[in-house]
């Protein structure tokens, strides 16, 4: 049967549109990037000058600002006396990746210099305005508890307008051993003077801490909680504002909101359920900070009544196991995927890399057991696709005299290949269901290793960090869709999936006949096949190094598993015989039938 040509014409025409695009994206993207530059530079200036401003006001005005400490074995924190607030919250188990060095080598803060500020705002009866933002707190009480281990910290501000009567109080308590977690209580004494209720602000401009910043801002968004009350029971669903453009939104009814990073996060966990609060999520394209987030809520209280309101502030990893303890359901603000994708990561992917995780062995030697694992569970699969492939080319021949003889008529040609499948055992379709069952495993795994922090950081021969992409050349400029680097394990990946290619579609033609068999203007569909190791090499390239490292050494059992399964398993000879036999026995099937109903005609014809 003569091969499909290819119609040359329309694959300029499609590259050359392709190119177009290229280009329109490549110059919107710089016209939006240099827009966005220049807005978030004047906008940082501006707050800038706005915290610098105030720092030294009150310098100059009251005391200089002075700082205490808390910590635990996990965290430690800053407070500041200006504002009562924390100035800086640093994890003592992880480090910031440090462009300077090419590794994971500077010390960690979630916080730092003013980037997280909340206050409140109250009004007494006179309508004086008190922003607990610009009051100076002193220690009043730092004590450590022997038995629980528990240390508090109260910071205390005079009311302004109380003449000497009055007070506020920061309370801070953390825990001695892991915890990440800290409790933060505002009450007030001698503030009856004030009027119903106050308002709680509070803004996080969120710190750039990994190697690919954009790649770490498109992970970096708002998490919030919500309750719902039904007439029977209520429940609560977890939610999310937009990570790629500035949303802001009310929301009613919040357990918890949580700011949430590629690898880390900070959660606001209310004592009391918040009715109503205002949310604003404003990204940042370019400088040190990946977005702001801003919130405000009202807090009501009675008449003459003391304010006195708890929180608990989060400061930690993503780390599945440690935010499950919890039982707030913070879990989910880890980015597993949607639907289906979800739960594969989470209760097969997962389960495998915590199992192989105690061997202690290096994490890429890890990724590479992990893949030789799941490729072991799919083996029935893929042998039962290239089983269906050699069937298929055994019995092409009977299809291409199929093809001729029903050359007219599609539908006799239709059901005479299906009665050819059923007589050699054959379904088509399974080769498509098997497809189709492995594309959300292959999928799922674009989720699965960037955000597996135990992944972070660590290093496998040419490779830095695992969650990152893998670079052994800096390019001077970028190429669209490609970045601007070169991964190797991106071109390792991209060749042993076109040697794969090469293998499975050795030999094979196309096996219907076009009507027309004079028109060559549909594409080879060995074409597009051979175009998808191009394709994953501009898709992959600035995704996780795991992630190339796994699909790489996946192709390499491919190919392993071809020739095993060629040689050892499928003797295409012996699948020859008893195709051939499947029709000797259905031939002499039908002669048999055929004689029966001649001996009934002729038993009838002699009996009349």
């Amino acid at each position: 049967m003569r091969d499909k040509n290819l119609d040359y014409s329309h694959i300029i025409g499609f590259i050359l549109i392709l190119f177009v695009l290229m280009i329109f994206t490549y110059i919107n993207n710089n016209v939006i990037n240099d827009n966005d530059k220049k807005l978030n530079l004047s906008s940082h200036k501006k707050n800038q000058e706005f915290f610098t401003k105030k720092e030294i006001f009150y310098i100059e005005k009251r005391k200089k600002n002075r700082f205490f400490l808390l910590e635990n074995n996990v965290l430690r924190l800053k407070i500041s006396s200006l504002g009562g607030n924390i100035n800086e919250v640093f994890l003592k188990k992880y480090k910031a990746y440090d462009s300077s060095l090419s590794y994971h080598a500077k010390n960690l803060y979630l916080i730092k210099n003013y980037n997280f500020l909340y206050k409140l705002f109250f009004m007494n009866k006179k309508g004086l305005n008190i922003d607990t933002g610009t009051l100076y707190f002193q220690p009043f009480l730092l004590e450590k508890n022997k038995i629980s281990g528990i240390t508090t910290l109260v910071m205390r501000a005079k009311n302004p307008y109380g003449n000497g009567k009055g007070f506020l109080d920061y309370i801070y308590t953390i825990g001695e051993k892991n915890q990440y977690d800290i409790n933060f209580s505002i009450r007030t004494r001698n503030f009856s003077s004030l009027k119903h209720g106050s308002y709680l602000s509070l803004e996080h401009r969120i710190l750039s801490l990994e190697k690919d910043r954009d790649w770490e801002n498109s992970y970096t968004q708002v998490y919030y909680s919500v309750s719902h009350n039904d007439l029977n029971n209520s429940t609560s669903s977890v939610k999310y504002l937009s990570e790629k453009k500035t949303e802001y939104k009310n929301i009613y009814g919040v357990n918890w909101i949580a700011h949430k990073q590629q690898f880390f996060s900070f959660i606001f966990i209310p004592e009391k359920i918040l009715k109503n609060v205002f949310i604003k999520s404003e990204n940042f394209s370019s400088g040190s900070f990946l977005k702001k987030i801003q919130l405000k809520t009202f807090i009501n209280t009675e008449k003459d009544e003391e304010f006195h309101l708890s929180f608990r502030f989060y400061f930690g990893p993503l780390d599945l196991n440690l935010l499950k303890k919890y039982k707030n359901g913070f879990e989910n603000i880890i980015p597993f995927g949607w639907g289906f994708l979800k739960w594969i990561n989470k209760y097969f992917f997962l389960i495998i890399f915590q199992f192989l995780e105690k061997t202690n062995l290096n994490y890429g030697i890890i990724i590479i057991f992990m893949t030789v694992v799941v490729k072991l569970i799919l083996y029935p699969i893929t042998y039962k696709q290239y089983k269906l492939s050699a069937i298929m080319k055994l019995i092409r021949p009977e299809i291409e005299k199929l093809s001729q003889k029903y050359k007219g008529d599609v539908f006799k040609k239709q059901r005479a290949m299906m009665e050819l499948y059923k007589n050699v055992g054959i379904n088509p379709m399974s080769g498509c269901i098997s497809t189709l069952f492995q594309i959300p495993i292959f999928y799922s795994l674009f989720k699965f290793f960037p955000t597996i922090i135990n992944l972070r950081g660590k290093s496998f021969l040419w490779v830095e960090d695992l969650t990152s992409y893998d670079s052994i050349l800096k390019l001077p400029f970028f190429i669209p869709f490609y970045g601007n680097h070169v991964s190797l394990l991106t071109l390792l990946y991209s060749f042993a999936l076109l040697v794969y290619t090469k293998l499975s579609n050795n030999g094979k033609k196309d096996i219907d006949i076009p009507i027309n068999e004079n028109d060559s203007s549909i594409p080879d569909m060995n074409f597009l096949l051979y175009l998808m190791p191009i394709v994953m090499l501009f898709f992959i390239n600035s995704y996780a190094s795991a992630l190339s490292l796994y699909y790489f050494i996946s192709n390499i059992i491919n190919i392993g598993f071809f020739f095993f399964i060629k040689e050892f398993m499928l003797d295409e000879k012996k699948i020859f015989v008893k195709i051939q036999e499947k029709k000797i026995v259905k031939r002499n099937f039908w002669k048999e039938m055929k004689k029966e109903i001649e001996n009934k005609k002729y038993k009838k014809n002699t009996t009349k």
